[in-house]
């Protein structure tokens, strides 16, 4: 095959495999300027029958269409050409400089907890995509997944064969077809790798969820540094035991245990359920029933630094595929109820809080919620992938605004109340007219998920017009934007890890951003200059908020603590201790007296002046992701897991 000239322009160079149906080839362009390389996936018919050829064309232009879908996708191969010649078919896609996952996870050599997290957080963003668009990959794998050279991220290959639309026969060599069965889920030929492949998919009847016990394989084999081979099962369940070979805590244990229960109803049903999983702290309860046994030791992996030239593949074996969906559904949440924290009242009794109504209507968990500064416009994003408007006064849900392809992480309203932010999982900001509800700019430069976006708290000289936007990402930037012309001021650097909320002060000089490298960063949003880093949590920062006043900096994080901050100095002035749960918001109210803090599933606001509890409200079903003060500072609005949107009346 080699210096074979295919459709007159795309000559062989060198042949990459060759397996089943299937060969690869590495071939240039001779067409394009530079002979651009490509790999080839060469697909050949199983059977000479003229019904199973055409049964298989059939299939070969329905994966090419799947295929398509993807190309927008940074993280995912693009398909480049598709074409029959001789009555054998063709895939052609772009090649990228990396090296695979598998170069990293060398045997004996355990990752750390939170370098597993990042990379499941990230693989995660990518099947969230892939399985929007219908499509199930079936050979998640480490080989599979390559770190690219340019810009460290991960891309996920290898999709010829293994992606496919809702069902299709599998013609075989005899001329005959694997129909539906009785539970109505045609079994289709079993694609996979052993170690990686949930029993179902070896089967031959893949869900989505079995990519996502295949990413959970991979997580344990980064913490135990042991091949998924090499690990025993329970010889009475079929479940995987692997955490006496691991040092790991209870909560991320539950969730990799989740990932890969035996039977597919007893895992997560979706991606988004497991980066919800990840995002919110694990609870006892479920962390008794784990009972770890660590034993190793962790030690951060040792990558091969060798830049391998990785051929983004399209598929090894056979041409077909069948997905089943499964939702999970979920009782009615009880209506959470206010109640008065009697040792931690202060003198001032004249603090008081009361539940105004709940805003229904997302279909998954609500991540951020925003109250305009003028008007009475409440914003929320969830991880349905829309954002909702509502009106605070009746609750009428005024619009749904749908263009984002991965969940909404980050919502927030401009000063003059004209304009909404939103950032999210498919790695771009969008702008939008909040009275009417159209889509203004998409705002594309991070190479991550966009976790965080944020305005100026008050007019400043540098945006008199609220124009002026922040955003932290998982790629360890923040990016300031002109949002009058769509453009980017400046990249700020110096995280070493996700930066998951960003703030800006009131004078419009400075910039706080919180990340998962446990760290607090204060920036010159002028100059971008970093001014001091602020240290002292012990695990990763997850929400920031700065005080009108620009004096006060308050930080949450996964370590169970709020730490209050003065901001000129840097000096660390409180923290606020001893809580269960995970702090997952943050908000000083306009008059910067009272801290109101999201942690599990408990509200609790604090006196400022005197560091004194002043409330805590109980009874919500799922955890507090989000809180925001109203301009007046009369209204605090509450998002959690449960779907539900809180309007609280102080």
């Amino acid at each position: 095959m080699l210096g074979k000239l295919l459709q007159g322009r795309y000559q062989i160079v060198q042949v990459l495999g060759s397996g089943g149906f299937c060969e690869t080839y590495l071939a240039q362009d001779i067409c394009q300027a530079g002979h651009p390389t490509y790999v080839i996936k060469h697909l050949k018919p199983v059977s000479n029958y003229s019904d199973s050829l055409q049964t298989l064309r059939q299939l070969f232009h329905k994966e090419a269409q799947a295929l398509k879908k993807l190309g927008n996708y940074d993280q995912v191969p693009e398909l480049v050409d598709h074409f029959e010649d001789n009555q054998e078919f063709y895939l052609v896609q772009a090649f990228i400089v990396g090296h695979p996952l598998s170069a990293e996870l060398q045997p004996d050599h355990r990752w750390t907890e939170s370098q597993v997290v990042q990379l499941l957080q990230e693989v995660l963003d990518i099947l969230e995509f892939v399985h929007s668009q219908g499509l199930i990959h079936r050979d998640i794998k480490p080989s599979n997944l390559i770190r690219r050279q340019q810009d460290n991220r991960l891309v996920l290959i290898d999709f010829g064969s293994s992606v496919k639309q809702a069902w299709t026969q599998v013609v075989t060599a005899q001329r005959q077809t694997n129909d539906t069965i009785a539970l109505g889920i045609p079994a289709t030929i079993a694609i996979g790798t052993p170690g990686y492949m949930p029993t179902e998919q070896g089967r031959g009847r893949p869900r989505l969820n079995s990519d996502i016990y295949a990413l959970g394989m991979i997580g344990i084999q980064a913490l135990t540094g042991l091949s998924p081979t090499q690990l025993l099962e329970d010889a009475d369940t079929g479940e995987i035991l692997w955490q006496d070979q691991a040092e790991v805590s209870a909560g991320l244990a539950c969730v990799l245990n989740k990932m890969v229960r035996y039977h597919f109803k007893d895992r997560y049903q979706s991606a988004q359920e497991v980066l919800q999983a990840l995002q919110l702290p694990v609870k006892t309860k479920e962390a008794k029933n784990v009972s770890p046994h660590a034993t190793g030791s962790s030690t951060s992996p040792t990558p091969n630094k060798s830049v391998l030239l990785i051929a983004i593949g399209i598929g090894v074996a056979s041409v077909a595929l069948i997905f089943g969906f499964y939702y999970t559904l979920r009782s009615p949440a009880p209506a959470p109820k206010v109640q008065k924290y009697q040792s931690g009242l202060t003198k001032n009794t004249s603090f008081n809080i009361s539940l105004d109504k709940t805003l229904t209507g997302h279909s998954d968990a609500v991540w951020s919620v925003a109250i305009s500064p003028v008007g009475q416009e409440i914003v929320s994003s969830s991880g349905d992938k829309t954002i909702k408007i509502w009106n605070s006064s009746t609750g009428e849900l005024l619009r749904t605004l749908s263009a984002h392809l991965g969940t909404v992480w980050s919502v927030a309203s401009s000063l003059d109340g004209q304009t909404l932010a939103s950032g999210s999982s498919d790695n771009t900001i969008k702008i939008w007219n909040l009275r009417t509800g159209e889509l203004l700019h998409t705002l594309s430069g991070h190479s991550g998920t966009v976790w965080s976006v944020a305005y100026p708290i008050t007019p400043t000289a540098n945006s008199p017009d609220g124009q002026t936007l922040a955003s932290g990402s998982s790629d360890n930037t923040i990016k300031i934007w002109n949002l009058r012309t769509g453009k980017l001021l400046r990249t700020l650097s110096g995280h070493s890890d996700a930066v998951r909320s960003v703030a800006l002060s009131s004078d419009g000089q400075t910039l706080v951003s919180g990340s998962s490298d446990n760290t607090i960063k204060i920036w010159n949003l002028r100059t971008g200059k970093l001014l001091r880093t602020l240290s002292g949590h012990m695990d990763r920062v997850i929400s920031v908020a700065l005080s009108p006043d620009g004096q006060i900096v308050a930080s949450g994080s996964v370590d169970k603590t709020i730490k209050i901050w003065n901001l000129s100095s840097g000096k660390l002035l409180h923290t606020f201790s001893g809580h269960s749960d995970w702090v997952n918001s943050v908000a000083i109210s306009p008059t910067g007296r009272t801290l109101a803090s999201g942690i599990g599933k408990i509200i609790k606001i604090w006196d400022l002046n005197t560091l004194k509890l002043l409330y805590t409200m109980t009874s919500y079903s799922k955890d507090i992701t989000s809180i925001s003060f109203s301009a007046d500072g009369k209204i605090l609005v509450s998002g959690s897991g449960d779907k539900k949107i809180n309007i609280w009346r102080l």
